[in-house]
């Protein structure tokens, strides 16, 4: 009997291994992410109107959908004031959801009359949702 050496033994098992790894790549870079299966998807804006004895307040925030417990690697919103056309929230934030973003106090009706938003949340290195809004002060995000 023949004896072979360890080299070409070794050099068919790497090979095997090195298969099966990349099999195995393939495998979980084109399955769906976790996030998308659980239904986590687009973020939510979510605002909040409330008044005091100095006048009305319109709070902002953005955050993932309820229920959502994915990672999430970045949540980005940003609240734009139509006219006169300026930036007025800009917030990111990330971990395990359920996240949210900082609340902000926007602007008043007085110096502000109408909102665009729009946001976007990544929760797998090529998995992100978009999403936007546009509203009136004293109306909600559609």
């Amino acid at each position: 009997m023949k004896r072979r050496s360890f080299r070409r033994h070794a050099g068919r098992a790497s090979v095997a291994v090195a298969s099966a790894v990349l099999a195995t790549s393939a495998t979980v870079l084109t399955a769906p992410p976790a996030a998308a299966a659980g239904g986590c998807g687009k973020p939510q804006l979510k605002i909040w109107y409330d008044s005091d004895q100095y006048g009305s307040y319109l709070k902002a925030w953005f955050r993932t959908k309820p229920g959502c417990k994915a990672k999430v690697m970045g949540l980005h919103g940003w609240i734009y004031c139509n006219k006169p056309a300026k930036k007025v929230y800009d917030k990111m934030t990330s971990g395990r959801a359920p996240v949210e973003t900082e609340t902000k106090t926007l602007p008043s009706k007085s110096k502000c009359k109408s909102f665009y938003a729009q946001a976007r949340i990544i929760y797998y290195a090529d998995t992100d949702f978009h999403d936007a809004w546009s509203w009136k002060w004293g109306d909600y995000p559609a």
